[in-house]
């Protein structure tokens, strides 16, 4: 538990006064415990960043496991929709973590740029594969074209970026008209390419 909230503090600690800005000391005073306790369950500072991290990209992997439950039975057209719809729900009550993820990406301690890039290279991927599902088991066998939606995914999850980095920067102004136009440009893109085998 208390594990847990350490991580909680840091999270908000780190994104409002960034990685050095954030000493362990602070950490501890947010959580309300003493800063030897902190080594009860980190070794040092980069090990409560690193588990920031992996926090705030597992949270919206769980959020997004429990979207595509809820839409499993939709068409493909609207489930892609309702995920891009509901970047504005979950940034509005997630917003530290997706600021978090945002700011240290961009702006990593250059010690940990590679490791960051490389975990999040695979968090991607899993988001990716899980949007993935979505065209093979809602399309015919003989019908699936296993590397045009890749390929159509992989420009999906720009959009995806695209519309939490518009959240961070200027939150839920122009976001449904952003969307809209999105949307129909993509979709738009799909219905006139190849998605299918011939």
């Amino acid at each position: 538990m208390t594990a847990n909230l350490i991580i909680e503090a840091a999270l908000k600690l780190f994104t409002q006064h960034g990685y050095e800005g954030a000493s362990l000391a602070d950490i501890a005073n947010e959580v309300g415990i003493h800063k030897s306790s902190i080594y009860t369950h980190f070794k040092k500072k980069e090990d409560i960043f690193l588990a920031v991290f992996e926090y705030a990209m597992a949270d919206y992997r769980e959020h997004l496991k429990q979207l595509l439950t809820t839409i499993q039975h939709d068409s493909i057209e609207d489930s892609l929709y309702k995920i891009l719809r509901d970047v504005g729900q979950y940034y509005n009550h997630s917003a530290d973590k997706v600021v978090f993820q945002k700011r240290f990406l961009l702006f990593p301690p250059i010690f940990l740029q590679d490791d960051l890039k490389s975990r999040f290279a695979s968090f991607d991927e899993s988001l990716v594969q899980m949007l993935f599902s979505i065209f093979k088991e809602r399309t015919p066998e003989t019908e699936f074209n296993h590397e045009v939606v890749k390929g159509w995914l992989n420009a999906y999850s720009c959009v995806l970026d695209g519309l939490f980095s518009h959240m961070v920067y200027y939150g839920n102004v122009g976001f449904d008209e952003k969307v809209t136009s999105i949307w129909t440009l993509y979709w738009g893109g799909i219905q006139h390419s190849t998605l299918h085998a011939k």
